[in-house]
């Protein structure tokens, strides 16, 4: 007998387990389903060779490129997602990002929302991630630079984020400075870490220098698996499924809405099971959300669900950074270095020449030899 939902949701990254955690507060009965397990609370998640050189939390799943070269992605399958091994940088996109941009290779068309459809949600994350940030005062002298501005910081209904902002340690103060005499703007980085800085003994984040990319040991780190599907797995009207791998979505026989799902169950009960509901929420990352809705092809969509433009899966989503290293004569002692950034460079350099945007500049988290 096929068992029903009011709601099915895929994965449990930033989208899914939120999504999720809504559901589950307004009573609807939901199942979530997510391909890996929960994360191991271990030693080796601050270990930095377990965890950049031995790809531990990673899939050792290989890919191919458009020319059939393996491909080596950093997909973490864990319940909470990506979100287990993220930066804890929690920015809102520009107002700007959802208009019209032109870049050196393209112009990026606009999206079909703007920055004050979205802005009522990215308060309510904000606060449902615990953002530490500080919107700061832009500058008093025209031209000039203040001691924290983000000069392409959009409009916050609740002016100001939840809790205060880091501070920085010794060695980065006296970096930030610097930075600031040469007129460059900087703001205190949006971090999604849980540091009660006036009183440290209540803390759960000590500071540690193994964030960034690492998972946090004592569930410092903000993300969608302590914030979210950890907070409702246990009630009645929620269904969790581990282990569980999405293959595919059947639709009716009109092709015209989506009825059940199809999973592979590895864990303890093992073996290819169908759940249906009323809703359904792809939320199983760029990549393979791709390829569920690519794998559901069917005689109504025989190119794959939600792919009329064939352009699902043809795109791959990179993290375009660079990261360099200055050595100096003084010695940082600082651990947690992430604090503050600067977006002057966001949307155009300085120099007429060359109009486009450039990207942020911020410092990684730590960094080990």
């Amino acid at each position: 007998m096929l068992q029903e939902f009011d709601a099915i949701v895929i994965g449990t990254g930033a989208g899914g387990g939120t999504l999720a955690l809504h559901l589950a507060q307004a009573g609807k009965k939901i199942l979530i389903l997510e391909r890996g397990s929960f994360m191991p609370q271990e030693k080796l998640n601050w270990d930095t060779s377990a965890v950049f050189l031995d790809n531990r939390y990673h899939t050792k799943e290989t890919w191919q490129d458009k020319d059939g070269k393996p491909l080596h992605p950093q997909q973490a399958y864990f319940v909470g997602g990506q979100t287990k091994v993220y930066g804890a940088a929690m920015f809102r996109m520009r107002a700007e990002d959802f208009g019209v941009i032109q870049h050196k290779g393209g112009i990026s068309p606009a999206w079909p929302i703007t920055y004050a459809d979205m802005e009522p949600f990215y308060t309510r994350a904000e606060d449902l991630f615990q953002v530490h940030g500080d919107l700061g005062d832009a500058p008093s002298v025209p031209g000039g630079y203040g001691s924290s501005f983000d000069p392409t910081e959009p409009f916050h209904s609740a002016n100001k984020y939840p809790y205060p902002a880091f501070t920085n340690e010794p060695r980065m103060q006296t970096i930030e400075d610097d930075v600031r005499k040469l007129g460059i703007h900087t703001f205190p980085m949006p971090l999604g870490l849980k540091r009660n800085e006036a009183n440290p003994l209540a803390s759960k984040c000590v500071r540690c220098d193994t964030c960034d990319g690492y998972p946090c040991l004592v569930h410092a780190k903000s993300d969608a698996d302590i914030n979210c599907i950890r907070q409702i797995m246990h009630w009645p009207n929620v269904t969790l499924m581990t282990n569980s791998r999405v293959t595919r979505l059947l639709t009716n026989s009109t092709g015209t809405a989506v009825t059940e799902v199809e999973v592979v169950h590895s864990g303890a009960e093992k073996g290819t099971a169908t759940y249906g509901a009323g809703f359904f929420a792809l939320c199983a990352g760029a990549i393979n959300s791709a390829v569920i809705l690519l794998a559901s092809a069917n005689d109504k969509h025989p190119h794959g669900l939600a792919n009329r433009s064939d352009q699902v899966g043809r795109n791959f989503m990179y993290h375009q950074a660079d990261a360099l290293l200055a050595i100096g004569p003084e010695r940082n002692e600082d651990s947690y270095t992430k604090t503050w950034g600067t977006n002057d460079f966001y949307f155009r350099d300085s120099d007429p020449a060359y109009p486009f945007p450039l990207g942020q500049v911020q410092p990684v988290g730590s960094f080990h030899f």
